[in-house]
C-alpha cells in the first residue's frame, strides 16, 4: 500500500447503583422527592455509574460563586461515537424547550517547529502500519527471541562492511527507496553496533558515531530495559542492537516539508523471511544539501537528525522489547504506543536526573539550555500530543483503539495514552524503580486485552481508573480546588507547563491550558448534545452567578430523551470547587 502522507489535525450492563462517592453525602429524598441530592464540600467529588448516572443527579441550591466541574465519560468497549444529551435544569423544571448546544468540533492547535510537525505527520502513520504488520507475527517473534542466537553474525569490528536488506520497504509503497543497503561499521559499544550507509559516507564523524553508541548504551538502552524488559539476541552479537544510518530512510518521504519518517524497527527482522535476523533500527541521515530527501529545503542538519533519531530510538526500542518479551496484554496499539511515549519521557528523565512524581514545571524542565535541548528531544512530542487531545477530548479514540477516525496521525490517541499511563504510574508508585516494575508487568501481562492488563497490574477496575483520569485533567494543578489525591498528577504541574513558553509554542498565540470546559449556570435550564468517543470526556463547568435553585442533571438519548443504551456505560463525576 502506498503511504499517503498528509498532516491531519495539526502540530482527539447498566448497573442499578447509587452514587459511588468518595466524600459526598446523597440525600435519597431530594428537593422534590424525585431526584437525589448530592452534598459535597469543597474539593470533594462523587462518581455516578449505571442507573445513577442517567436517571437524575441533584445538586443543592447554590450561593453566588458556587461552582462544580462535571465530567461525563462513556466506557463501552466498542469503537464508536456515543451520542448523548446532558440536560441541566432547576428542580422540577423541564428542559424540553431549551435549544441544544453542540459540543465544539476539534480546533487547530499548531505546535512546534515545521520539522517537528512534518516528522510526526509521517512517523506516526508509518509506526501504525508497522504495528499492524507485527500483530500476527507476535507469537513467532517471541519464540524466535527465546531461542539461543543462531550465530548468523560474528560481532563486527569497526571498519567492517556489512550488507542489509531494507526490510518492511516495498517499491510499491516507497518507489524512491533502495531494496538493500551496504554499510560500514563506524562504532561499537557494549550495546550498539553503529553502521553508516556507504551512500551517505561522512554523515557523522567517527567521534560523533562513538557518542551515538554511548548515548544508546546509557541512557536509552539502560532505561528502556529497566522499564520494559530485555530484548532478544537473535543474531548472537553479544546482545547489541544495530543502529543503521541509511539514506534510504530519507527516501521514504515524497515531500520532506509535509511528512517524513525519522526511523523505525521492522518486525520482519526478528526472524522472518524478508528480514535481516537482527535487532536493528533504520535511521535517517543528515542531508545538508537535500541530496537524499525530496523537498528538503535548506537541508537536514546533524543536530536535527540527532534530536529526532535519539527520540525515535527510545520510542521504537520499547516496541522491539514488547514484541520480543511481551505476552500480549500490552500489545493493543493504544497502550503499546502509550508505553513508547513513556519511554521517551523516562529517557529524558534519566538525562536530566529527574525522579518521576516530583511536580516538574517549566522552571525545572527549561532551567538551562541543556535541559531545553533535552525537552525538545524527549518531552516535546508528548506535550504536543496531549495538547491536541485536551483541545478536543470527545473527538478522540482514546484508551481503546488503534486509530482515531478524526485524526489520521494519531496525535490525540497517543497523547491520551501517554498521559493515562503517566497518571497510573504516579497514582500507584513512587520513584523510577517501583514504577518501572509496573511497566514491565504491563509488558509481561498475558491478560486478554489491554484494559484487563491495566486492571491486573494496577489492581483496580479499569473503568474507575479511566473515569478518575478524565476528571483529573479538569481539576489537576488548579489554584481554586484541592481535589482528592486520586484526581491529581504527581509528576507535573500541568497548567504551569502550558502557561509557560511551552504553551505559547503548542497552543498559540496566547498559550494556556488547552482544555476549556463548557460553561453553564447552576439552576439554569440548558442542554448539551455530545458525541463522545469511548474513553473520552465531556467537560462542563456549572457556576452560580447569583443565588440559584437546586440543579438536576440527566443523561438521555439525544432528541428523544429516552434512556441511554446500556452499552454506552456512562459515568459522571462531579467535583465541588473550593
Amino acid at each position: 500500500m502506498r503511504m499517503a502522507w498528509r498532516i491531519g489535525a495539526p502540530c482527539l450492563i447498566a448497573l442499578a447503583l447509587a452514587a459511588c462517592s468518595d466524600n459526598g453525602i446523597t440525600d435519597p429524598d431530594g428537593p422534590d422527592g424525585t431526584c437525589p441530592v448530592t452534598e459535597l464540600l469543597p474539593g470533594e467529588h462523587a462518581v455516578f455509574e449505571g442507573a445513577a448516572a442517567v436517571d437524575c443527579i441533584g445538586l443543592p441550591a447554590a450561593a453566588a460563586g458556587d461552582e462544580y466541574e462535571v465530567v461525563v465519560t462513556p466506557l463501552s468497549r466498542a469503537l464508536a461515537f456515543n451520542p448523548m444529551e446532558l440536560r441541566i435544569t432547576a428542580t422540577g423544571q423541564s428542559a424540553a424547550s431549551v435549544p441544544a448546544v453542540e459540543v465544539a468540533a476539534a480546533q487547530s492547535v499548531p505546535g512546534g517547529t515545521e520539522i517537528d510537525r512534518a516528522w510526526r505527520a509521517g512517523q506516526y502513520p508509518w509506526d501504525l502500519a508497522l504495528r499492524r504488520l507485527e500483530q500476527p507475527l507476535l507469537p513467532a517473534i517471541r519464540a524466535n527471541a527465546a531461542r539461543p542466537g543462531a550465530g548468523l553474525f560474528a560481532v563486527p569490528a569497526v571498519g567492517d562492511t556489512v550488507e542489509y536488506g531494507f526490510s518492511c520497504i516495498t517499491a510499491e509503497d516507497f518507489p524512491n527507496a533502495p531494496s538493500s543497503i551496504t554499510g560500514v561499521v563506524r562504532a561499537l559499544s557494549g550495546r550498539a553496533v553503529v553502521v553508516e550507509d556507504t551512500a551517505a559516507t561522512g554523515s557523522f564523524t567517527g567521534l560523533e558515531y562513538e557518542q551515538i553508541a554511548a548515548n544508546f548504551d546509557d541512557p536509552i538502552y539502560d532505561t528502556d530495559v529497566q522499564y520494559f524488559g530485555t530484548p532478544g539476541d537473535i543474531d548472537a552479537n553479544g546482545g547489541r542492537v544495530v543502529l543503521l544510518y541509511a539514506a534510504g530512510v530519507n527516501n521514504l518521504s515524497e515531500n520532506y516539508n509535509e511528512a517524513f519518517v525519522a526511523g523505525f524497527t521492522c518486525p520482519l527482522d526478528l526472524g522472518f523471511a524478508g528480514g535481516n535476523d537482527a535487532e536493528m533500527f533504520y535511521l535517517m541521515v543528515p542531508d545538508p544539501t537535500g541530496a537524499f530527501t525530496p523537498a528538503a529545503g535548506d537541508g537536514i542538519t546533524k543536530d536535527q537528525v540527532r534530536r529526532i533519531t535519539d527520540n525515535t530510538v527510545a520510542h521504537e526500542f520499547q516496541h522491539m522489547i514488547n514484541a520480543q518479551s511481551g505476552n500480549g496484554g500490552a500489545q493493543d496499539v493504544w497502550i503499546n504506543e502509550g508505553l513508547s511515549h513513556i519511554a521517551e519521557e523516562v529517557v529524558g528523565h534519566a538525562v536530566n536526573g529527574f525522579d518521576p512524581g516530583t511536580e516538574l514545571g517549566p522552571e525545572e524542565l527549561l532551567s538551562t539550555q541543556a535541559r531545553v535541548d533535552v525537552f525538545n528531544k524527549y518531552y516535546l512530542n508528548n506535550w504536543f500530543n496531549i495538547s491536541q487531545y485536551l483541545d478536543a477530548p470527545g473527538d478522540t479514540a482514546a484508551l481503546l483503539n488503534a486509530e482515531d477516525p478524526l485524526d489520521f496521525n494519531t496525535f490525540r490517541m497517543r497523547g491520551s495514552a501517554w498521559m493515562f499511563l503517566r497518571y497510573l504510574l504516579d497514582r500507584y508508585e513512587d520513584g523510577s524503580t517501583a514504577e518501572a516494575a509496573r511497566t514491565r508487568a504491563l509488558v509481561a501481562s498475558s491478560a486478554g486485552d489491554s484494559r484487563d492488563a491495566v486492571t491486573q497490574v494496577f489492581g483496580a477496575d479499569f473503568n474507575r481508573l479511566a473515569t478518575d483520569w478524565a476528571t483529573m485533567l479538569s481539576v489537576e494543578d488548579r489554584s481554586d480546588v484541592t481535589p482528592a489525591s486520586a484526581l491529581t498528577l504527581a509528576s507535573y504541574r500541568v497548567r504551569d507547563v502550558y502557561e509557560s513558553q511551552i504553551g505559547t509554542v503548542l497552543n498559540p498565540p496566547s498559550g494556556g491550558y488547552p482544555l476549556v470546559p463548557k460553561l453553564r449556570g447552576l439552576g439554569v435550564a440548558s442542554t448539551l448534545d455530545a458525541e463522545l468517543f469511548t474513553g473520552t470526556g465531556l467537560y462542563v463547568t456549572l457556576r452560580a452567578s447569583a443565588v440559584a435553585p437546586a440543579t438536576e442533571l440527566r443523561l438521555v438519548a439525544p432528541g428523544t430523551g429516552a434512556t441511554l443504551a446500556e452499552s454506552v456505560q456512562p459515568r459522571v463525576t462531579i467535583v465541588r470547587i473550593d
